[in-house]
């Protein structure tokens, strides 16, 4: 863990001195407020945000509170796109959690994207290392892009306690100005790994869910955010709101 850590780290720190010509900025802060079923306590995330654009690769950091099973835990992160190769690029996150009573105390992942005339293929790996288990998921995905819209299906495959679990999510996204201004769609079935209580406790579910969010900027530096979600695992029924402010200069 601590060597994906280290080159990962390494990778978002080395950024290409060509774009440093080109920079912009962007705060972003969101809160998401999901109800569950059966008089459940209510789920909260307050995630804050500072991203710089480059030339080729775009840099965020961020952290983010999540209160669930009336505990509170703290993640800090960075992520990075970058341009990679004729019509590829990349995206590498890494998340740390300090002290994490239901989060991984970090979290790995990776996804490249490759271009094929309108199409696009991507394969991402992420790892989400707990203190007593470490759960890897594999991905594929397939997109297409028709005029202003953006179509997406992706396969994801979970592993916990020697058992294989899958999920298949569909979207549709349709921009206004890429990459920042749109509003897309996304459904998915099948059976994830979730956290189910501190500790934290793993368990492999059946999942369905479906999520509607618009994004886009009231004036040239002020943008919204605004999503509805509804999902089912099994044990939870969760309906919810995410609402969100953008700042660029």
């Amino acid at each position: 863990m601590r060597l994906l850590l280290a080159i990962g780290l390494g990778y978002l720190m080395v950024l290409p001195s060509v774009a440093q010509k080109q920079s912009h900025w962007h705060l972003f802060t969101f809160y998401s407020y999901e109800a569950l079923n059966q008089q459940r306590p209510a789920w909260h995330v307050w995630h804050l945000g500072l991203q710089r654009r480059l030339a080729r690769q775009t840099v965020i950091a961020d952290v983010t509170v999540h209160q669930r099973f009336n505990r509170r835990d703290v993640a800090w992160a960075l992520d990075s796109w970058s341009t990679l190769w004729s019509k590829a690029y990349g995206n590498l996150r890494l998340q740390y959690a300090p002290t994490p009573q239901f989060l991984p105390a970090a979290e790995v992942y990776l996804e490249l994207y490759q271009g094929l005339g309108a199409w696009e293929v991507a394969l991402s790996a992420r790892s989400r290392f707990f203190s007593d288990n470490t759960v890897p998921t594999l991905g594929l995905a397939l997109a297409r892009y028709e005029a202003n819209w953006y179509l997406r299906t992706r396969t994801m495959l979970t592993t916990l306690a020697g058992h294989l679990n899958w999920t298949q999510t569909f979207m549709a996204r349709r921009y206004w100005r890429p990459p920042q201004e749109f509003i897309d769609l996304q459904v998915g079935i099948g059976r994830g790994v979730e956290i189910i209580d501190v500790g934290p406790v793993l368990q492999a579910v059946r999942t369905y869910f479906v999520a509607i969010r618009l994004q886009r900027f009231l004036r040239p530096s002020l943008g919204i955010s605004v999503g509805l979600t509804y999902s089912n695992d099994d044990l939870f029924t969760r309906r919810g709101i995410l609402l969100g402010l953008l700042q660029r200069w």
